[in-house]
């Protein structure tokens, strides 16, 4: 389980070659902001380690990373699918217009006639724009398209309203 201060903005891959380089699957847009969180928390057994990287390379659409200390494809194989972390409070501020993903998950999600939906379980992204997943009585896949279907974010009550049918 992720720290409530915490959240994940990334993961390791394979290792790549035999000079202790591991590939990054980043979960941060644009992919390259997972360099601006240094050092790192990566996740370890259970423990949150903190670690910074010696040198990174981007090979075609994916980046690579030496860990420090890593020097043989030995070491690099210790990262391979552990996640990567920041503190919360290291992300860049956003304006009132817009949100990080991890703010959604769990929001009450209420349509304009008032009839609770459910809430943000997830958030998924599908190349045009993201799509709200939202359980409760049933499951409902709200596209993320503020002014059309997403009427008004609360932060503070951590509540949705929607434009979206119950049944549809």
């Amino acid at each position: 389980m992720v720290s409530d201060d915490l959240i994940i903005i990334g993961k390791f891959g394979s290792a790549h070659g035999i000079n202790g380089f591991v590939k990054i699957h980043s979960f941060t847009e644009p992919a390259d902001n997972i360099l601006n969180y240094q050092p790192w928390l990566v996740k370890q057994g259970k423990q949150w380690i903190s670690k910074t990287f010696d040198k990174v390379e981007k090979r075609n659409k994916f980046y690579i990373a030496k860990m420090e200390g890593c020097q043989s494809r030995n070491d690099a194989e210790k990262y391979v699918n552990c996640e990567i972390a920041t503190h919360k409070d290291h992300l860049p501020k956003l304006n009132e217009s817009e949100f990080y993903w991890h703010e959604l998950i769990g929001m009450t999600v209420t349509n304009k006639e008032q009839t609770i939906l459910g809430k943000v379980t997830q958030v998924m992204q599908t190349g045009s724009n993201d799509v709200l997943i939202v359980d409760g009585e049933k499951r409902h896949l709200i596209p993320f398209l503020l002014e059309n279907f997403i009427l008004k974010i609360d932060r503070e009550k951590a509540e949705i309203t929607v434009d979206w049918d119950i049944d549809f």
